[in-house]
């Protein structure tokens, strides 16, 4: 392919089409980086060389962001979501975000995930980003970014979030800081926090949360707190007989 860097007059996107349209790959791709048409070289590398390391390899040598997010969605495609991920961050691409979300979560990914919706977030309204970056760190133990970003403007589907967390220390930030002190309560029992759980149940003065405390409590084998937080749901004879399926003869005996 000497000649293709010994000759300069002619136009060099259009030829390196033709040699495509050629099956004239590694000739596609010379003429391409020659006349820097990088996405184009890069498209060559990873559509008909299938070589998605000479791309990466290329990507780092131009450092062009359309070139990495061309790489960033082959890489994806091929389920190499942390390598992906690092391709849309340098691209700065939030295009493919809601593939990325799938992907990561399906991987159980969430520090790399958490990278990219943090750079995703500036170009992005969507609630879904904002509700996931929580999830994400939730599911790495970042409370106190969760406790920093619930402070600041945001448009996360904070009720999905919360459901989503139910069992994560995550929910139990979240509820404290919104003062439902029902589903507070609920999350205590179900963390097996059951220090604070008397406290919020008594705050909540809810019938539902009652009920869902006792029968928790009572899972536990913490016999003790229905009687304190829980007492009141007998005057129900529906709600007796419901939480009599659970093992409330252990809690009254106690």
């Amino acid at each position: 392919m000497e000649y293709i860097n010994q000759l300069d007059n002619f136009d060099g996107p259009a030829v390196g089409g033709v040699t495509v349209e050629a099956a004239l790959y590694e000739e596609a791709f010379a003429i391409f980086r020659k006349f820097n048409s990088n996405v184009q070289a890069v498209n060559v590398l990873l559509d008909n060389l299938r070589s998605i390391v000479r791309a990466l390899e290329f990507a780092f040598r131009v450092e062009e962001y359309a070139g990495w997010s061309q790489v960033a969605k082959a890489q994806l495609l091929e389920r190499l979501v942390c390598d992906a991920i690092e391709s849309f961050i340098r691209a700065e691409d939030a295009t493919q975000v809601l593939d990325v979300i799938r992907a990561a979560e399906d991987s159980n990914m969430y520090h790399d995930l958490e990278r990219n919706l943090s750079m995703v977030r500036p170009k992005s309204n969507e609630p879904k980003v904002d509700s996931e970056l929580i999830y994400a760190y939730a599911k790495i133990d970042r409370l106190g970014d969760i406790e920093e970003f619930i402070l600041m403007p945001h448009v996360a589907n904070r009720p999905n979030v919360r459901d989503q967390l139910y069992e994560y220390e995550a929910a139990k930030v979240i509820y404290a800081f919104i003062s439902n002190w029902a589903k507070l309560a609920v999350t205590l029992v179900k963390l097996k926090q059951f220090q604070g759980v008397v406290d919020a149940a008594q705050k909540a003065n809810s019938l539902k949360a009652s009920k869902e405390v006792w029968i928790g409590c009572v899972d536990a084998e913490e016999f003790r707190l229905p009687h304190i937080c829980g007492l009141n749901i007998l005057v129900q004879v529906d709600d007796l007989e419901e939480v009599s399926t659970t093992r409330t003869e252990g809690a009254l005996m106690s």
